[in-house]
């Protein structure tokens, strides 16, 4: 029972922070730009606690998986001072994508500070090779340094394994720097096949030196690590649109608590806050009503237009979007099930 309840509220706690400075960001920046917010709401379904300060409710709800910023005028046209219809489309831009884009900065400064602190980043100069791999083959030895795979610079261990990934065990070209002097080699990656799965991976069988653990170096390969994890987030989205990863990879809310009830330690737990901030705020901003995204995209159309859209062609939209995610969220969730049970 006690295990049940940690747990939860680990779940609770994660997906409540995470509302909150979502939900925060559009509040701020509406009340920056003097816009009337007549409810800030975490959660949902019936209110277990409000209280008014001002012209604005503060609630929080029974269901705490979301949370809304009421704003007057923001469902359908209001000529009240303060008035969200009233604004210009910079501003009504600004706050609604003002949510995402704290879940973003918070995600990538929380995953900055993380591996920051860890100092546990490792160079591209060979401390030793492996017996039986495909380094040791082809000749690299001790005290080189990968400075390009198939003539794409490489500034940290991970860029090396991306492109390994990339490159589908072909044949790849790795320049190296020894005795001061550019070398070039051809190599075939060594392939691991699991038995489980059928997944291959690809390796140089290479250990990497690690880097000296000092405020510079941390924060020089925290900040690239940091990069990396952002443009990571866009390329499985990247993916998904083109059809190279499937649907069946996404996760929803509850292949979410599965891995959040998971986790070990505190260190683990606020990376997968960072992770999963970074992803809610990367997925808001994309194109698709009624995501925040779907409503930028309104504004800019309405831009162009120089009117506004007619609410019956809003509405229909709006309700295709809500219709496709619903749907989506219905499968995906299925699909959490399945791999958890």
């Amino acid at each position: 029972m006690i295990s049940f309840l940690l747990s939860a509220l680990k779940i609770i706690i994660l997906l409540g922070f995470l509302v909150f400075i979502h939900e925060g960001g559009h509040f701020l920046v509406a009340k920056l730009f003097k816009v009337k917010v007549n409810e800030f709401a975490i959660g949902f379904g019936p209110t277990i606690f409000t209280k008014v300060k001002g012209e604005t409710k503060y609630a929080l709800r029974l269901i705490p998986f979301g949370g809304f910023v009421s704003m007057e005028g923001e469902e359908q046209h209001s000529d009240e001072k303060g008035s969200f219809s009233g604004k210009n489309i910079p501003t009504k831009i600004a706050i609604v994508s003002a949510g995402a884009i704290v879940n973003i900065i918070f995600g990538l400064i929380v995953y900055f500070i993380i591996v920051t602190v860890s100092g546990n980043f490792y160079s591209t100069t060979v401390d030793y090779t492996l017996d039986n791999y495909a380094a040791q083959e082809y000749g690299i030895v001790s005290g080189d340094k990968v400075i390009k795979i198939n003539n794409k610079e490489v500034k940290n261990r991970n860029d090396i394994t991306k492109l390994l990934n990339k490159n589908g065990g072909k044949e790849i070209y790795i320049t190296l720097i020894r005795n001061e002097q550019e070398v070039t080699i051809q190599l075939i990656p060594t392939i691991i096949e699991d038995e489980e799965t059928g997944i291959k991976s690809y390796y140089l069988g290479i250990v990497f030196t690690r880097i000296e653990n000092n405020l510079w170096n941390n924060i020089y390969y925290g900040l690239i690590e940091t990069k990396d994890f952002s443009l990571s987030i866009i390329d499985n989205l990247k993916e998904l649109f083109t059809g190279k990863s499937s649907v069946d990879q996404m996760v929803g809310i509850v292949g979410i608590s599965d891995i959040v009830v998971s986790t070990n330690g505190i260190y683990e737990y606020i990376y997968i806050i960072s992770l999963i901030s970074l992803s809610l705020g990367v997925t808001n901003l994309l194109p698709l009503p009624p995501l925040d995204g779907g409503k930028i995209l309104i504004y800019i159309i309405e831009g162009i237009r120089r009117k506004p859209l007619k609410e019956e062609t809003e509405l229909k939209i709006q309700t295709l979007g809500f219709s496709i995610l619903i749907a989506l969220s219905i499968y995906v969730t299925y699909n959490d099930i399945l791999r958890i049970f």
